[in-house]
């Protein structure tokens, strides 16, 4: 079994043995993410298997089977679940690892994406700006504040010219 550390809290691997799912609780992994269907390899052991023995050594598996063609929405969003839920740190394997780590990356953008957007937010709100009516993405967009509170415009402020016209 090769393992591939992608933080500290999830790491990837090739097809884990059995006999190694000690070896996994003793480095201190508390969840197990099995990313292989069963029956894709006849020497592979089946996640009933894995999840036996893993129970024995107080660990956490969660099964998300990824085809070899690619996951689908429903895929990844068990895998951010999963990521977002279950005790850490985190082993998930597949045949190579490949998909695993392509599911974890995946997320991984999610994530950043989403804390892009909430940190700007957070910043612009600190800086004396508050949530207004329109934005490009969706979210409310930031109207200068007085006082804390988003303030209407005034008479002769570029907002209230672009109503009247």
């Amino acid at each position: 079994m090769r393992i591939k550390r992608l933080n500290g809290m999830f790491t990837v691997a090739t097809q884990l043995e059995p006999s190694k799912i000690q070896k996994v609780a003793e480095k201190g992994y508390k969840t197990i993410i099995c990313n292989r269907p069963n029956g894709e390899g006849a020497d592979q052991p089946g996640f009933d298997e894995i999840t036996r023995i893993a129970s024995k050594f107080g660990l956490k598996t969660v099964y998300i089977p990824i085809q070899l063609g690619g996951a689908s929405a429903a895929d990844h969003a068990a895998f951010a679940r999963a990521i977002e839920e279950m005790p850490k740190p985190i082993l998930a394997y597949c045949r190579s690892g490949t998909r695993s780590a392509t599911l974890w990356s995946h997320w991984e953008q999610e994530m950043s994406a989403h804390q892009g957007r909430e940190q700007r937010v957070d910043a612009m709100q600190a800086g004396g700006l508050a949530p207004g009516n329109t934005s490009i993405d969706g979210r409310r967009a930031l109207t200068p504040t007085r006082g804390g509170a988003p303030q209407r415009p005034r008479e002769g402020d570029v907002t209230e010219m672009r109503r009247r016209a």
